[in-house]
Formats: C-alpha cells, structure tokens, sequence
C-alpha cells in the first residue's frame, strides 16, 4: 500500500512536517536578536579639526610702544679764555725800501693757445669693477682669482662677459662686478669704436 507513488508523497510530508517546523523554531530562537540600549557619548568639539573662526575687527599684530630713553646730560661748556690788551703784544713790522718813483705799466705777451684734436687713444678705465666676497666663499675660506674675458661697445658698456676662475664659486661675482663697470671707449680717427679680446683679473682675497 505505501509502495505505490501516491501514498509516499503524503506519507513523507507528513513525516517531514514536524522537522521543518522543529528547524523553523530552532532558528528563529538563534536569529532572535534583543532590544539594544545605545548610550549618547557627550560631544567635544577638537580646536585643531574645527578651529574657531578669527575675529576680522582684531588686530593681527601689536606694536610694542618704544621707550624714551633718558635725556642725556649736557657736557660742560668750554672755558671761556679772555685777553687784554696789556696781554697781547705783537711784534712791530719793519718795511726796509722805499716806495717806486713811477710805475708804468708794462705789456704782458700771452702764450698762442691752439686747440689740439685728439683722433686716436685707447680705451679707459672709468669706474673700475668692484667684485663682492661671495659668502658661500668666505664660509668654506676660500681664495681665488678670475680672469674675465669681455668687450667694449662704443658706448662704453661690457658686453660678452665671460669668467675663468679657479673655483666656480667666484664664477658670478666676477661677470657681474665687470658687467657693471664702465670704461671710455677706444677712439680712432675721431670715431669711438668696438674693443674685443680684453681681459680683466680679479683676485678674492678674504677680508679681514
């Protein structure tokens, strides 16, 4: 009777019935979860998250006020030094000769004065360089020298200035210092022309 497929289906599920529901209750009492309390933490407010916002009407520096230093004393007045007239004796001048008769007036001859025109001259020095201590330098104590190759314009200003130190560091004091001196230029048949091919040594030297 319990062989035949209509009579198993019904049997097993009665028979499974009470075990689901057993599974069903089981479960239900594990998952069963309990009212939890949640305790409010006071708030506190982090000055370095949320810093307060700063007052435009204050001001942001205070200038201490300078003090008046005391007035210093007055030094003491030089002595007062009179003399009288039987104090003083000057010597007698003595005039030896006798007054000219007559004077008549002599002719002066002048020099001639002729212009002289310069056409050709070389070029001057009119303010030399004057490098500074590098203080890169004068920490590590170093002493040097350059030798700065550079060209004259007719104008007189530098140009193609070029330094050949013995140590780098001297490299820039030494174009700049002869960047910015000034030179008169050279003159050839009345025309001020280009210099090239100048050399200029500078020593560095520490100071003392």
């Amino acid at each position: 009777m319990l062989n035949t497929p209509a009579t198993r289906a019904p049997t097993a599920a009665l028979l499974a019935l009470p075990v689901a529901y057993g599974l069903f209750l089981i479960m239900n009492s594990l998952i069963d979860v309990k009212e939890i309390t949640v305790v409010k933490q006071p708030s506190r407010i982090l000055d370095t998250i949320t810093p307060q916002r700063p007052d435009p009407d204050k001001p942001t520096t205070r200038r201490v006020k300078p003090t008046i230093a005391d007035t210093a004393p007055k030094p003491p007045p030089p002595p007062q030094i009179s003399a009288t007239k039987s104090t003083i004796k000057l010597p007698t001048p003595v005039i030896a000769g006798a007054a000219p008769a007559s004077l008549v007036p002599s002719h002066l001859k002048l020099p001639n004065i002729v212009p002289v025109v310069v056409s050709s001259r070389g070029f001057q020095v009119a303010r030399p360089p004057v490098p500074t201590y590098p203080s890169k330098a004068a920490a590590r104590g170093l002493t040097g020298h350059c030798d700065v190759d550079f060209a004259i314009d007719p104008r007189g200003k530098p140009y193609n200035v070029s330094a050949r130190c013995s140590d780098p560091v001297f490299k820039g004091e030494a174009e700049r210092s002869v960047s910015k001196a000034e030179f008169v230029p050279q003159l050839v048949d009345g025309q001020f022309v280009t210099v090239k091919g100048l050399v200029f040594p500078l020593e560095f030297t520490i100071p003392k």
